[in-house]
């Protein structure tokens, strides 16, 4: 079931329809050329770096094709203990080639340097010099604190990139300065227009990608953005996909493209070859969990109904049989969560994890039962659900955090493995982002906050912390070996270049309790 879907839903459920709605628009989307976009600049997707390890880092950029006579453009690039790259500050300088058989980008995996460190780094070719971006490599042993933010659901066509602008903006200030950006997915879309919003000006020539070079298009398009740009040259960045950047589930016809243009484009590491799924450690305070909930997964099933569908309806959500992950992925990752050395186990989550249910389970019902909202996320996986939260209790695994995007909407949940027994144990504490730029409620004319918030908490009183369905931006989190402190910030505009930024919400998970305290904004 869609998020509109459910909102409309939860607006028939509390009587709020007319209360709570405002006409949807319908602008008049540009006709669409099919041409495939192509940057300006020697450098037209900026720069960025990914997966730092306490050694290693990867650097990335992408060269312009047009001074390519057909052998490529071999650059050179250049690490530095210091912006101003002066004598004795380059501690590297390592060649490149770009090609049109990468859509001339490249990935540098720079190896041999010192754990925490922060470095600055730049390419070259043809007397042509890149933007300077900064990274910074892991920690080992003993650390003060993460600083992370999350984001996710990005499409170009409905509004500006405003959080990123307060994204990058976070690295001026030593306060508020960050060590990683973990991307949840959907940083493109591979259809254009949709869901009756458009930004003039925010156009996209192709409106359905299915060929590696239609991608490739894509991440140039997306990449070109000045925001998108600044907060790639300011963090290490962890990326993974999600539906819209062309994988929804085994067997997609765009697949292949697609994952191949996500691999050029972005620099990530694979545990296995071709694979998304990977950890990475911050010290002995974190290690982060990354998780493809889209390449091995079970069919999604049918929806039945506005008001969602429930588990007598399709009792296969409750089979123990069906899986997200995969055999092979789940065993990593509960083994990685019960076999971790470090204090705070961090999931990063394409889909949201906590029941979103429009009914509770009934007397005499099995555990996990319920109406759900939504199939394609782990609403439809239920039973591995339980079995992550129940191997997570029986190991006495605490200080589990889970990031989680796709929904288009902020939330904060304690999830036990039996969110219908007040006294069942928290053993996640999952933090939704808003979605940076897709289409929400507000956008929609849905039932407002004011309408679904009651009606959710009054469904899910145990687990349910913070919802919020009407805005765009991040979560941003600090994680120290006292806790962890997480806001939700939101501009209040994605239709101007430029937007102030709210703090919608501010919580805080003590050590050792995954339970979510909401504290004044």
């Amino acid at each position: 079931m869609q998020r509109r879907a459910f909102l409309a839903s939860v607006g028939i459920a509390g009587g709020a329809i007319a209360a709570g709605c405002a006409p949807r628009s319908n602008p008049t989307y540009p006709i669409q050329t099919g041409e495939l976009f192509e940057g300006i600049g020697p450098y037209p997707s900026g720069v960025g770096s990914g997966d730092p390890t306490p050694d290693s880092v990867l650097l990335w950029t992408r060269a312009h094709p047009e001074r390519d006579t057909g052998q490529g453009l071999l650059l050179t690039t250049e690490v530095s203990t210091s912006p101003q790259f002066g004598v004795g500050q380059i501690i590297a300088e390592l060649p490149a080639l770009a090609t049109a058989q990468r859509d001339h980008c490249v990935t540098i995996n720079v190896t041999g340097l010192q754990p925490a460190t922060t470095y600055w780094y730049r390419f070259r070719y043809d007397g042509l010099t890149s933007p300077t971006g900064r990274t910074r490599t892991s920690p080992v042993g003993g650390v003060d604190r993460l600083r992370l933010a999350a984001f996710s659901c990005q499409r170009y066509t409905h509004g500006f990139y405003t959080a990123h602008s307060d994204l990058a903006g976070l690295a001026e200030d030593p306060s508020t300065d960050l060590d990683l950006v973990l991307c949840l997915g959907d940083y493109v879309y591979e259809t254009g227009y949709a869901d009756s919003v458009y930004l003039p000006g925010r156009d996209d020539p192709i409106q359905q990608a299915v060929t590696q070079d239609q991608f490739r298009a894509k991440y140039r398009m997306y990449r070109s953005d000045p925001d998108l740009q600044a907060v790639h040259a300011a963090y290490p960045m962890i990326n993974v996909f999600d539906n819209h950047d062309g994988l929804a589930a085994p067997g997609d016809n765009q697949a292949t493209g697609a994952i191949a243009a996500f691999f050029e484009h972005l620099p990530v590491r694979s545990r296995l070859p071709g694979r998304i799924d990977r950890s990475l450690r911050w010290g002995d305070l974190a290690e982060i969990f990354m998780t493809d909930q889209r390449s091995f997964r079970d069919q999604t099933l049918e929806e039945e109904g506005p008001l969602g569908t429930s588990t007598t309806e399709r009792p296969e959500i409750l089979d123990p049989n069906r899986t997200m992950l995969g055999a092979e992925q789940r065993n990593w990752l509960l083994n990685g969560l019960s076999g971790s050395s470090a204090q705070w186990k961090v999931i990063g989550s394409q889909l949201m994890f906590w029941p979103w249910r429009s009914f509770g389970r009934l007397p005499g019902q099995p555990r996990g039962s319920g109406v759900y909202l939504n199939l394609t996320q782990w609403d439809g996986y239920v039973a591995e659900r339980l079995a992550i939260l129940d191997h997570l209790e029986q190991n006495n695994v605490r200080n589990t955090l889970l990031f989680s995007g796709d929904s288009h909407v902020f939330s904060a949940a304690q999830i036990a493995p039996d969110v219908d027994n007040p006294r069942s144990v928290p053993r996640i504490a999952e933090f939704g982002t808003g979605s940076v730029t897709s289409n929400n409620a507000d956008e929609n004319g849905y039932p407002t906050d004011d309408s679904t918030r009651p009606y959710l908490r009054m469904v899910n009183p145990n687990h349910l912390r913070f919802f919020e369905s009407e805005r765009h931006g991040y979560a941003a989190a600090e994680i120290t070996p006292g806790g962890t402190s997480v806001e939700f910030r939101s501009p209040r505009t994605i239709r101007q270049t430029t937007s102030a930024t709210q703090v919608l919400s501010r919580m805080r998970v003590a050590t050792d309790t995954q339970r979510v305290e909401l504290l004044a904004p």
